[in-house]
């Protein structure tokens, strides 16, 4: 293969990651149709009334197979379709979804249910050791039992982690050029896409695990990286900043959401020393560490804050 064919396969690759549709085409029905759920006639594919899909008739076995594999995303929307888009295009997805776009699109809740479901069943047959929990002696046991558990359930933690990115990410991106002011609850599928990625990706060290001895740090150190390369992939792809801006940003994001966490779990720990009445540590989570922490969350915060709104400030300059 030459060099202009590889060219013209990549610029073909990156016209369908920014827009997967263009190559779908959709005739609408000229016949007049009758709507047995509402007694409606009507012209198209859907009755404009209740929305019901023209050509309804006697159910067959072909509707037996289709209700069962839409149960697990095979049907008209594509879980498999779904993913293999949101590992080859993820923020372009996101885009499409949050702008309307979202027939096409597996739900994005019910998807993510059913991948960590997947990802739990594989785990649980290739190292089913990983599901035996041990009594810790500390005073945080319960706490401590939970970071374990977590430890051996990458799906439950991507989405535990990805939690505390919602407000970072809505406030350090607000300015962008192709998602600019996306809401919270815009933010929140952001993320439920973010977490199911994570847990696709979790299916690596799954399988690895299996034959790797031992908990190996540089394992973990490399999962890691993956991880945030593909995060960092699918904001440039969804914010449309530069590799730099992008790159920053998301830094200041996971600092923050790392500090968020941070500042739970000490809130958490000073709830139950209270309840102990261990008033030393009590006193200096509050008075040291939880300062701390609030300072390491907000100075990024206003750090991207001052940089975002003097970029704005120099765009609108530009404009006028």
């Amino acid at each position: 293969m030459g060099k202009g064919k590889i060219k013209k396969s990549y610029n073909q690759f990156k016209q369908w990651q920014r827009n997967s549709l263009l190559h779908v085409t959709s005739t609408p029905s000229s016949a007049t149709h009758h709507c047995h759920c509402c007694e409606n006639d009507y012209t198209g594919n859907y009755c404009p009334t209740c929305g019901q899909r023209a050509g309804v008739k006697h159910l067959t076995w072909n509707n037996v197979r289709s209700g069962v594999m839409d149960v697990w995303g095979v049907g008209s929307r594509s879980l498999p379709y779904t993913l293999w888009q949101l590992l080859l295009r993820p923020g372009y997805l996101i885009a499409d979804y949050i702008n309307g776009r979202r027939q096409v699109s597996f739900p994005p809740v019910k998807m993510l249910v059913i991948v960590a479901l997947i990802v739990f069943l594989l785990n649980s047959l290739i190292n089913p050791n990983d599901f035996t929990t041990t009594d810790n002696n500390t005073d945080f046991k319960l706490f401590f039992r939970f970071l374990n558990w977590l430890s051996h359930h990458y799906d439950w933690a991507a989405m535990f982690f990805c939690s505390f990115l919602i407000i970072p990410t809505h406030l350090i991106f607000r300015h962008s050029p192709c998602c600019s002011h996306h809401t919270l609850p815009e933010g929140f599928f952001i993320q439920v896409f973010n977490a199911t990625q994570i847990i696709i990706i979790t299916i690596l060290p799954v399988i690895i695990g299996a034959f790797i001895k031992g908990d190996p740090d540089w394992f973990y150190i490399i999962w890691g990286i993956i991880i945030i390369f593909f995060i960092y992939r699918t904001y440039l792809q969804l914010f449309g900043y530069s590799y730099w801006g992008t790159l920053w940003r998301l830094v200041m994001v996971l600092v923050a959401g790392f500090m968020t966490m941070d500042i739970i779990i000490i809130l958490s720990f000073s709830v139950y020393l209270a309840n102990e009445h261990d008033w030393m540590r009590f006193k200096h989570l509050l008075l040291i560490n939880l300062p701390k922490y609030s300072l390491f969350l907000a100075l990024p915060m206003l750090l991207s804050a001052w940089i975002n709104n003097r970029s704005a400030k120099n765009k609108n300059k530009d404009d006028q």
